[in-house]
């Protein structure tokens, strides 16, 4: 049986791992998207 402090990191690294993840998404998302669309329009 886990101990409260043990499931709290057990549940902790992958939610902050998974929010990192998501945040570098969607800030590559807002860098990267943009990028194709001034190439195309020159």
């Amino acid at each position: 049986m886990l101990s409260v402090d043990q499931f709290l990191r057990f549940i902790s690294v992958p939610a902050v791992m998974a929010a990192f993840l998501i945040a570098s998404q969607v800030s590559g998302a807002g860098i990267f998207f943009p990028a194709p669309v001034h190439i195309a329009s020159r």
